[in-house]
């Protein structure tokens, strides 16, 4: 057993952040490898700009000056208020000593002091298709009670061998059954006319999509929520393409899709949420918004390669439909659970 203390970082800790930053950059080689990169600027950024509607908390064990494993905390102030997510890490020099245990415990103590009853943690797993990824997280976390509760694939699609002719019939072929509709692409925060249907969509999400056994419940999301959200996106200087699909005849919004580039990324992105609102469906909308903001990506990042994206196994439609436009299989990531009052 090493000994070692649980601190919370702090962005005035320079010597501790760095330690810290380098400790997630070991960890993510090791566990990781081929899976998408993270460069050190979306967790610095995460350190330092907040929301108004969640709340984080960055631990580090530390011991003589030494990072050796990292925990970070996100509650959710406005819905799931029962639920504590986390991010869990140790060096891969330092496992087996107890760090680990030790973070986990301090998780869910941090969780029963704010009265949250389930923990949740997403982490890729080892996998066929993902050969280079030996993180062990999965298998721990089951040690130590928690269930998997959602299977999900990660898809990533290289856009430098995207098929552009084969892009174009698929999108003239989505067209013929989209009559009526209208695409209106965006950069930031929604235009004024799309925030109420945009919030109502973002809320849907949280119904819509395949959940498993994973705890999430509903949320209300207005248009003060996605303000916010686009703020915290801006001053950690993500660019957030976004395309939504307009009912030219009623001026709803029937659907949208959106790319996040983090700060410091040249090579890799990822792909949002995407979502058709039920009443609009079978239109071939989620095929016209992926093709479009795809394509958005190059116009803003000519040397952009990867686009990443994850949907539960269980989501063939979307599957189907990542797959037209280029995705292919990168791994798989699991959700693991565990209820503690």
């Amino acid at each position: 057993m090493t000994h070692f203390d649980i601190v919370p970082v702090a962005p005035s800790d320079h010597a501790l952040t760095e330690a810290w930053l380098d400790l997630q950059e070991a960890v993510d080689g090791h566990d990781f490898a081929g899976l998408r990169p993270r460069g050190p600027v979306w967790p610095l950024m995460r350190l330092v700009v907040g929301g108004g509607d969640t709340r984080r908390e960055h631990w580090a064990a530390v011991c003589d000056g030494k990072v050796l494993g990292h925990l970070d905390l996100n509650f959710s102030d406005q819905d799931n208020t029962h639920l504590l997510g986390f991010t869990l890490g140790v060096h891969p020099a330092e496992r087996r000593r107890g760090v680990g245990s030790a973070l986990l415990r301090h998780a869910e103590e941090r969780a029963a002091e704010d009265g949250r009853s389930t923990l949740h943690c997403w982490t890729a797993v080892p996998h066929e298709s993902s050969p280079l990824v030996r993180g062990d997280g999965g298998s721990f976390l089951v040690s130590k009670g928690y269930k998997g509760s959602l299977d999900a694939a990660i898809r990533k699609v290289d856009l430098d061998q995207v098929d552009e002719s084969a892009l174009d019939r698929l999108l003239d072929e989505a067209w013929e059954r989209a009559e009526g509709f209208e695409l209106v692409p965006f950069e930031g925060a929604p235009p004024e006319e799309l925030l109420d249907g945009m919030a109502y969509l973002h809320s849907r999400m949280y119904t819509d999509m395949p959940l498993g056994e994973w705890d999430l419940q509903e949320a209300d999301i207005d248009r003060g929520r996605l303000l916010d959200w686009s703020r915290q996106r801006r001053r950690r200087g993500e660019l957030h393409l976004q395309v939504a699909v307009r009912h030219k005849e009623s001026g709803e919004v029937a659907g949208f899709t959106e790319i996040v580039v983090e700060a410091g990324e040249e090579r890799h992105c990822s792909q949002g949420d995407t979502i058709v609102d039920p009443r609009f469906r079978g239109h071939r909308l989620g095929t016209v918004l992926k093709v479009a903001n795809q394509r958005r990506v190059r116009e803003w990042r000519p040397k952009m390669r990867y686009v990443w994206t994850g949907n539960a196994v269980s989501n063939e439609y979307m599957i189907s439909i990542n797959e037209a436009v280029g995705y292919r299989l990168a791994g798989q990531e699991r959700v693991f659970q565990k209820t503690i009052a």
